[in-house]
């Protein structure tokens, strides 16, 4: 009885491709966030849990960000060669913005958590709603030209 075992040509290689899994952490937190904000706008309550709520979606979407852009940097040097074309000058730019963006509202947060939870409708809340929309907006644009691109 032989044992052969099969050829390099026949066995199925499987390769993962980290930034297309971490891509999708941050933009799904960055919308619960966005939701829990929202929710925060119609006094009830559970006003103080959504607004505990957001901001612990803002951090896991900001702390996933360093992953994401790494992985990202790391699939553009190595599987595209360092390709210095208009969609990855894009995608860069639109990934530190989104990075420095998610770390200051994060930081902003943090520090100022207090002026958050009691006031629902003051003018902070609706920057933080529209620093929030913001990194949405980014988060969409940068799968736009993700999908634009071929990951085989």
């Amino acid at each position: 009885m032989s044992t052969s075992t099969p050829s390099r040509h026949t066995v199925a290689r499987f390769k993962m491709h980290w930034h297309v899994l971490f891509t999708h952490f941050p933009i799904s937190l960055f919308g619960a966030a966005f939701g829990f904000q929202i929710l925060h706008l119609f006094p009830t309550s559970l006003s103080g849990c959504v607004e505990i709520a957001s901001t612990v979606a803002l951090i896991g979407a900001a702390a996933m960000m360093i992953p994401t852009t790494l992985t990202g940097w790391f699939t553009w040097k190595k599987q595209y060669k360092g390709a210095r074309v208009l969609i990855f000058q894009r995608k860069i730019a639109i990934s530190y913005a989104i990075l420095a963006v998610s770390t200051a509202l994060v930081s902003w947060r943090t520090t100022q958590f207090k002026a958050f939870q009691d006031a629902p409708q003051s003018p902070w809340h609706w920057l933080y709603l529209a620093g929030i929309m913001l990194l949405i907006a980014g988060a969409g644009v940068e799968g736009y030209y993700g999908g634009r691109l071929n990951h085989r």
